[in-house]
């Protein structure tokens, strides 16, 4: 006698695995964001223990970041397939309580304001992204405890290639964003944003943005927020390598003379002020804070092209065009 099927098991795979495809793609899409949000953590870690969780694990963040981001996945397409049941289980079962103790660490000390779980796409406050993970872990205690009765919903041939070849491109994918830039960009800066209108106080008295600092206030006194303006942006620029040195050099050489040219830093004032001499790169770098710089560009280096204010586009170092490509670019767009 054929038994009867398990509605709340397959329930809880739908939701689980739904859950955990939409919030490992989210990181897949943005690994950088994630590893910031990693970083974030150590940081809370070293200062509540005296650990030197930062120490340790900072260096690998972005490969933690990549490695969670991929099983998460994976995990997710493995249940909804139900290739490798007990792994799969047993895997989601740590993973939602790694997860769940973050979250309520988080949630008790309030020493990270946002867990990240989903990425800047959607935000969760601690007690939200406690809860969250409370529900998903009923679920999946569920499925841990019923993973005998996992039944496969693909041809048992199939199963293994398509395991595999999913997680091959999910991995795929994480290594282009992280070398390139997001697919979707869920922050502040993103392309076709008004930065201008943005910094104005809005309809409540508060600006969009709030702590970006424009050029024309500092030392290099360039208005990015009018006219045609190239924006060279560097997290720091003594650890520019010199293919992202040399790209910087390509982008401004031949560049229009419409076309005013500033760069964004959050290296010191010494740095800023000896490094562009150094390099024969003729710009001056305005300071800007860390945090602003890595949600303006999820990459080392690169640049912002700005009409009166509007971003129109972004390129990491490596998709960098030279200064002639980006004057016919600007002059077709």
């Amino acid at each position: 006698m054929r038994a009867k099927p398990d509605h709340f098991l397959l329930l809880s795979r739908l939701f689980v695995g739904v859950v955990f495809t939409l919030s490992g793609l989210i990181k897949v899409n943005d690994i950088r964001g994630f590893a910031y949000k990693l970083d974030e953590y150590f940081e809370v870690f070293y200062k509540h223990s005296g650990l030197p969780f930062h120490e340790i694990f900072g260096p690998w963040s972005v490969p933690l970041a990549g490695t969670i981001a991929v099983f998460e996945t994976a995990l997710a397409i493995f249940l909804l397939i139900g290739f490798a049941r007990r792994v799969t289980a047993w895997s989601l079962l740590l993973m939602i309580l790694f997860f769940t103790f973050l979250t309520a660490y988080s949630a008790l000390t309030k020493a990270v304001s946002d867990c990240g779980c989903f990425g800047d796409a959607i935000k969760f406050t601690p007690w939200q992204s406690f809860i969250k993970d409370l529900v998903l872990l009923v679920f999946i205690g569920y499925i841990f405890l019923k993973r005998e009765e996992i039944r496969p919903w693909l041809p048992q041939k199939l199963l293994a290639p398509v395991a595999i070849g999913s997680t091959a491109l999910i991995a795929g994918m994480t290594l282009y964003f992280y070398l390139y830039l997001p697919a979707m960009d869920f922050l502040p800066y993103k392309v076709g944003k008004n930065l201008k209108k943005a910094l104005l106080p809005g309809p409540k008295g508060t600006p969009e943005i709030t702590d970006y600092v424009s050029t024309q206030y500092t030392d290099c006194q360039v208005e990015e927020l009018s006219g045609r303006v190239l924006v060279l942006v560097a997290l720091r620029l003594e650890a520019l390598g010199e293919a992202e040195i040399e790209r910087f050099r390509r982008a401004v050489e031949g560049l229009p003379a419409g076309i005013k040219v500033v760069g964004i830093t959050a290296s010191p004032r010494s740095v800023r002020e000896s490094w562009p001499k150094q390099h024969n790169l003729p710009v001056c770098f305005a300071p800007q804070d860390q945090t602003v710089l890595k949600a303006i560009l999820r990459s080392s280096a690169g640049a912002l092209y700005l009409e009166d204010g509007v971003i129109r586009a972004k390129w990491p170092w490596r998709r960098l065009p030279p200064g002639s490509a980006i004057g016919r670019w600007a002059a077709s767009s």
